[in-house]
Parts: C-alpha cells; sequence; structure tokens
C-alpha cells in the first residue's frame, strides 16, 4: 500500500506536467547564494538555463563539486536581472525539486541578498522527490535521504552529461521520477 501511495503520487506529477528545478550554489551556509538554475520539463526539456553572478564568494568545497568559478560568472547576470523572466515560470506549474528545502532556501537567501521580495516562495506548489525517492528506494546515508547518484542507480538511469550541473540534475530527477511513475500502470 505504501509503494503503491509513492508510486501514484510519481504519476500524478508527471500528469501534472510539473516542472523540474535544480540549482548550484556557492555553499551551504546561511549566506551562500544560487549561481546555476535550471528548469526543465518532466520530460527534461530545458525551459529554462541561467549561470548567476553571486554577491559572496564560491566556498572551495562547493566549487570543487559544480567546478563554476566566480571568474566564469563575472559576466553574468544577477538574480535581479533574472527574477522577472524566472519567478512567473516558477509559480505557473508544479514544481518537483531534489532536495525542495535546500533549493528554495538558496533561492530565497539569494534573493534577499538582493533586497528582493520572497513572498512568492511559499506561494509555490512544489514536492520534494528526494523524500519521494528515499521511501521508493530506501534511505542511504545519515541524513535519512538518498543522494541524486544514488536514486539514479537503484532506477536504473544513467547519468547523461555532468553531473552537479543543474540542467543534468533536472533531468536525472526528472528520470528517476519516471522510472517510479512508469510503474503505475502495474498497480490497476
Amino acid at each position: 500500500m505504501f509503494r503503491e501511495r509513492i508510486i501514484t503520487q510519481a504519476h500524478q506529477w508527471i500528469t501534472e506536467r510539473a516542472y523540474i528545478l535544480d540549482t548550484e550554489t556557492t555553499g551551504l551556509d546561511k549566506q551562500a547564494q544560487v549561481v546555476e538554475i535550471a528548469v526543465t520539463d518532466i520530460d527534461g526539456q530545458v525551459i529554462f538555463q541561467r549561470y548567476l553572478h553571486p554577491s559572496v564568494l564560491i566556498d572551495p568545497e562547493a566549487q570543487a563539486v559544480h567546478g563554476i568559478t566566480l571568474r566564469a560568472l563575472s559576466n553574468e547576470p544577477q538574480w535581479p536581472q533574472i527574477a522577472d523572466e524566472l519567478i512567473p515560470l516558477l509559480t505557473s506549474r508544479p514544481l518537483i525539486i531534489f532536495n525542495e528545502k535546500f533549493d528554495l532556501r538558496l533561492i530565497a537567501q539569494t534573493a534577499k541578498a538582493f533586497a528582493m521580495d520572497t513572498r512568492w516562495i511559499k506561494q509555490l506548489q512544489s514536492q520534494c522527490a528526494m523524500e519521494l525517492a528515499a521511501q521508493f528506494y530506501g534511505e542511504t546515508n545519515r541524513y535519512g535521504t538518498i543522494s541524486l547518484a544514488n536514486a539514479a542507480r537503484a532506477a536504473g538511469v544513467s547519468v547523461k552529461g555532468k553531473a552537479h550541473t543543474a540542467v543534468v540534475d533536472c533531468q536525472t530527477t526528472a528520470a528517476v521520477v519516471r522510472s517510479i511513475a512508469d510503474l503505475y500502470s502495474q498497480l490497476k
């Protein structure tokens, strides 16, 4: 019954044509900001992708994960330059986010760093694909969750491209959700 509920949830996300969102960031702390943001559809087609020039330095550990340098971002827009395009997109459909709380916190921190409104974030219809995958495949780390790499492995999904880029992580998340949703036909 529990497994059926998870499969049904994934199937619902597919039928709602939810968007997938992912970010790469300057780090993990309370001052960290988004340096890349992407949105794909549930099939993995890119709807939106931007690199962002943060107002803080990139933590060396974060840079080692995603490979994005401050120098590479020097000519990229900052949050205020993309917000008017991005916010209507994010509020137009349900969102699936792998580690939803983290990405939404970092989006809020980025907006606040530029003295911009964050109230719209509370109105998002977002769901956490990490929680869904951890419930379906089992927890694989000390946090009681599952990494995107482990969820992809458990789903039999191969990562196409460089992991820890926002687009590839969106596409991998979409593939993991689709693999769970594909089991829906077996429930009937």
